[in-house]
Parts: structure tokens; sequence; C-alpha cells
């Protein structure tokens, strides 16, 4: 069998395949990175055909990992923020591939993250990653881009990895002071339930952004959230305070995820929202949100918490499977 593997990362907004190769110390590279909206695409497969058309091949790739956006069934996945159905036989009859693996796309980011070097991740919080030793290092992962995702890395020796795929994400938002709450309650009247994802992720920019323009008295306007982002690096007050509010909430998030998890050694976020909100995450507010935990607060403000922002990591990822 080729050592040639096809990976792919499908989101709810792009689609990312390439061809990855192992050398023989075990370091994976990326071949023919090609990457395009998903709305360019009727269906998954017409987008794979466009790929494998336009690569230049010696012969079709007999192994393929392809990291969905969505609840990861055997044999089909429905996208969670895509209209798109991916269905294993379908894919297998029409590309005869010899051997077939999904896998969830935010499980692929969490599995990246140990074969990636340092450049990849800016610090947040420096920490103390080992101060408290653990017989198997946890690693809490979460990121903002189309939705929000979250996984637990576990080390299970000889630098083996696990990784845990959840659906943190769709867990209740709770507000910690009062202006928070008012935005929540603005939030839950018009959405109802209001999850994390609701406001930390791209359509949680625009979901927070109408809500602040509403309590400041502004025009409420349909505004996408790359819009929001660039306002906000502008310097536009409401965009500003935009991008705070779910820089804030977005670590709030992730240090729920470490206490809950007992990630000690260290957490990562991932995800394009996340990079585009990488001014934010280090104020002594944001941080406050991460470590502000109560009884709990010495040892979370031991905790390494790193940002992930090379875009390739959930294919270097869908590639160690």
């Amino acid at each position: 069998m080729s050592q040639t593997k096809l990976v792919g990362d499908v989101g709810g907004t792009n689609i990312r395949f390439a061809l990855a190769h192992e050398d023989p110390e075990g370091t994976t590279s990326l071949r023919h990175v090609w990457r395009a909206p998903a709305n360019d695409f009727r269906t998954f497969s017409d987008a794979l055909e466009h790929f494998l058309s336009n690569t230049p091949l010696t012969q079709s790739p007999a192994q393929a990992v392809f990291a969905l956006a969505g609840p990861i069934d055997k044999k089909s996945v429905q996208l969670t923020n895509n209209t798109w159905v991916v269905r294993h036989d379908d894919l297998v009859t029409r590309f005869g591939f010899e051997r077939l693996v999904f896998m969830n796309d935010f499980a692929a980011m969490a599995r990246s993250i140990p074969e990636l070097g340092e450049d990849a991740f800016v610090t947040i919080q420096k920490g103390q990653p080992n101060a408290i030793i653990m017989p198997k290092p946890a690693i809490a992962v979460a990121g903002a881009g189309t939705g929000l995702g979250q996984a637990l890395l576990v080390g299970s020796g000889d630098n083996d990895w696990e990784v845990l795929p959840t659906e943190g994400g769709h867990q209740p938002f709770a507000p910690t002071n009062a202006y928070e709450t008012e935005i929540y309650q603005l939030l839950h009247s018009k959405h109802g339930y209001v999850s994390f994802e609701l406001v930390c992720s791209g359509s949680g920019l625009e979901n927070v952004y109408e809500a602040i323009a509403q309590i400041e008295g502004q025009p409420i306007t349909n505004v996408e959230a790359s819009e929001i982002t660039k306002r906000a690096k502008m310097g536009q007050n409401l965009a500003v305070n935009t991008c705070e509010f779910t820089a804030n909430a977005l670590m709030n998030f992730i240090g729920n995820a470490v206490l809950a998890s007992g990630s000690w050694q260290g957490a990562v976020l991932a995800g394009g929202v996340s990079q585009h909100l990488k001014p934010y995450l280090n104020t002594s507010a944001a941080l406050g949100h991460f470590n502000d935990k109560g009884k709990m607060q010495s040892r979370m403000e031991r905790v390494q918490l790193r940002l992930l922002m090379d875009s390739t990591a959930p294919l270097i990822g869908a590639a160690s499977i």
C-alpha cells in the first residue's frame, strides 16, 4: 500500500486537501495543499474530484483520512454547519480507496499538536507545565472557527497520544459579571438556549456584535465575522467590544475545559476565529477569565496556554492516524 495518504480537513466554511507523506524518521510532510470555500461545490465528492483532477499524481492514493466537522459515524457524517452528508461507501466506490477513515475535525486538530514545532504556537500564558506531574499527561484543546470545537489529548506512553473528541462547544454559556449577563439575556431572548458556540465562533461574533449594538443604542445591521475583526483592527469601538467579549468567553471556556479534564500539562486554543482574536487573548481581563476559578486559581496560573497558528494542523493530525 502506498506511503502517501490523501488527507482532508472539511469545515463548515472551508475545505482543505493535501497529500501527506511520512519519511523513515516518522516526520509527516504535506504536498499539494489546496484550499477552497465549501460553497464552491455542490457536494464533498465534487470538491474531492476537483482536487484529484488538478493534482499531479502517478496513481490515485490508496489511503485517505478525512477530518470532518460533525459527529462521526463509521458510514456517514452530516456536517454540523454545512448541508453536506459524506458517505463512506460512496467514496470507496467512486474513488477506489483501499482504506478510508473518518475522524472528527477537531480530533485531527488536537492530534496535530504533538507533531508540530514550537514555531506553530504563540504562548498566551507561560505557566509551569511541569509543575504538576500526572501519570498520563492531558492537554485540553478548544478552537473557535465556524463552530466551537473541543477535544482532549491524552498521552499514553512512548510518545503515543489518544484523542477524545467531544461536543463541548454546545455546553451552556456561563456569564461571569453583570455586563455578560445583560448580553446573555439578549441572546437568550432571541435564540433560546445560549451555548458557548453561540458566542465563541464566527457566527458567535455576529450574534454578540448585534447584542452589544442593541445595548449601546446603535443601529443593528448584519455584519459578517470577518468584517467585525477588520473593524476592530481599525479601532471601531463596537467591534473592539465584541472581540473583547468573545475573547473573554473563549478563555472562560478553555479554562473550564482544563478544570473538567485535569489538563494541568497545558491547554491549546486553535481555529481561525481564535487566531483573529489573538490581540485580545492575553489581556488581564481575558487571562482573568481563564485563571479565576475560585479555589483553583493558583493551580490554573501554572497551566501553560498556547494559541495554535498553523492552518494546516488538522491535515497533519489526520495524517498521524
